[in-house]
């Protein structure tokens, strides 16, 4: 059975991903905060199949004790981070503690929790994902933060997918548009209605939105992608 490890897996899109990976055979290791009831009651319905590790991604010592879980460094056929935070203002009124929270879960996490996974991957072969965002490409007012570590991710993305191809692993991005997650709930309804009309389909996606394009990249039908940027945001960019 496949193994796939999820950081922010307990909502939102990285629960949605979980759900559909148990649903195709695969078991699944996720990390956040703390665990939700949505998570517990997975973990019931797929008993032995569901695993979750707590872990604040924005602590040093978290990301540290947490690449060095069994679980992390031996045997995960799939890495998917997922977790990020969001910082909703301008930059002149962003505090350095805020601007260093946002690197550390965004960027500095992932590349550490990379580090660590694609050590079991070297002899096994493996795929990482990475979700991005359409931020990274379009830049958004009050995102500027986000929007760099997002941005980076794809730098990041494609030199892992350079580094590493020769040893069967594949790296890839994923960059949503905006969903109706926890991350968008704090915009009013004309910030709501601003950000649908941008896309052609005129409404926010939702995490279902994403998760068939995960499931792709780590079909057969995806194993000869690498190093790509798969926007998937109702026709926004």
């Amino acid at each position: 059975m496949r193994h796939a490890v999820i950081t922010g897996g307990s909502r939102g899109l990285g629960l949605a991903i979980a759900r559909a990976l148990l649903a195709n055979q695969w078991r699944v290791t996720l990390t956040a905060r703390k665990a939700s009831i949505e998570v517990e009651q997975l973990a019931q319905q797929n008993p032995g199949n569901v695993s979750f590790i707590p872990a604040d991604l924005a602590s040093e010592a978290d990301v540290q004790a947490l690449s060095n879980r069994r679980e992390i460094i031996e045997g995960a056929d799939a890495f998917i981070a997922n977790a990020a935070v969001g910082l909703d203002g301008l930059l002149t009124l962003t505090s350095p503690a805020d601007i260093a929270r946002c690197v550390q879960v965004n960027l500095v996490a992932p590349i550490l929790l990379s580090r660590a996974v694609l050590g079991g991957m070297l002899t096994t072969g493996g795929s990482l994902i990475f979700i991005s965002s359409i931020a990274a490409k379009t830049g958004y007012s009050g995102l500027s933060v986000y929007s760099a570590t997002k941005a980076a991710m794809l730098g990041f993305s494609k030199s892992i997918a350079r580094e590493y191809g020769s040893r069967n692993i594949r790296s890839n991005c994923v960059l949503p548009g905006f969903l109706e997650t926890e991350m968008t709930q704090s915009l009013d309804s004309n910030q709501r209605k601003r950000v649908a009309r941008r896309a052609s389909l005129a409404r926010l996606g939702n995490p279902k939105d994403i998760v068939g394009t995960v499931e792709f990249l780590l079909s057969p039908a995806g194993q000869f992608i690498t190093g790509s940027e798969m926007v998937v945001d109702g026709g926004t960019l």
